[in-house]
């Protein structure tokens, strides 16, 4: 999670470069200042400790809205006030599909795996007949056994796309692409209508790193989508 001293003085205020890589994402994927969607944000994911801003949408008839945004909390202290900055991508469909809710995340070993299971409540499912997407990606429920069905081959290999392409971004972020990974895993979680990606690195990661990321959101809800149809009719036969 990046973390930075801010110091007020009486310098000339200057534009912020945060803001400015966020103009540019704008106008390169079409997305437009959202920042009526904060309350919205807020109750559907919980993020109440801090502020949204700035917040870009895409919205296209027929299509998912997409959102991309930071989340800014502050906490003050005899030095200065410290900042820290998670930055997310969102997608939220028109109607309920199948999956039940789940977190999914790069894998950072079992000690790490224990502890989550032990705070959620929630179970780590196993892959034994998918190895690779078990090696990195680690999955979390409270209903493993519709979770399980839904994860498909075709949905499994998006998952496993989306989050090691975003940890390979953290990482990248903080300068340790390649070497032991020391942030936050980058984690999904999946609900009746929605998708959240969170990433969390110690560093600001580059907006631009979200371009990539766009697409295999999108992927990643039609691959679900179809899964939980495909669920359905196989109950309904």
């Amino acid at each position: 999670m990046v973390e930075w001293r801010m110091f007020f003085g009486n310098g000339a205020r200057r534009a912020d470069p945060r803001q400015l890589e966020w103009a540019r994402f704008a106008r390169e994927f079409e997305f437009v200042e959202a920042a009526e969607l904060a309350e919205p944000l807020v109750q559907q994911f919980g993020l109440e400790d801090g502020q949204l801003t700035p917040i870009y949408a895409l919205r296209r008839e027929g299509q998912p809205l997409l959102v991309a945004f930071d989340q800014r909390r502050q906490r003050s202290g005899p030095t200065g006030t410290v900042l820290s900055l998670s930055t997310y991508i969102a997608v939220r469909g028109a109607s309920s599909q199948s999956a039940p809710p789940m977190r999914a995340s790069a894998r950072r070993g079992k000690a790490l795996e224990s502890l989550e299971a032990g705070r959620s409540g929630a179970e780590r499912l196993a892959f034994d007949g998918d190895p690779e997407f078990d090696r990195c990606i680690s999955v979390y429920t409270r209903e493993p056994r519709g979770a399980t069905a839904v994860l498909t081959s075709a949905v499994r290999e998006t998952l496993k796309r989306l989050l090691v392409a975003a940890d390979k971004a953290a990482q990248g972020a903080n300068g340790t692409a390649g070497a032991f990974a020391t942030t936050v895993a980058p984690s999904l979680v999946v609900g009746k209508r929605n998708l959240l990606l969170c990433l969390e690195p110690r560093a600001a990661l580059p907006v631009s790193a979200l371009g990539a990321l766009l697409a295999d959101m999108l992927s990643l809800h039609v691959a679900l989508e179809d899964a939980g149809r495909r669920l359905a009719d196989a109950l309904l036969e």
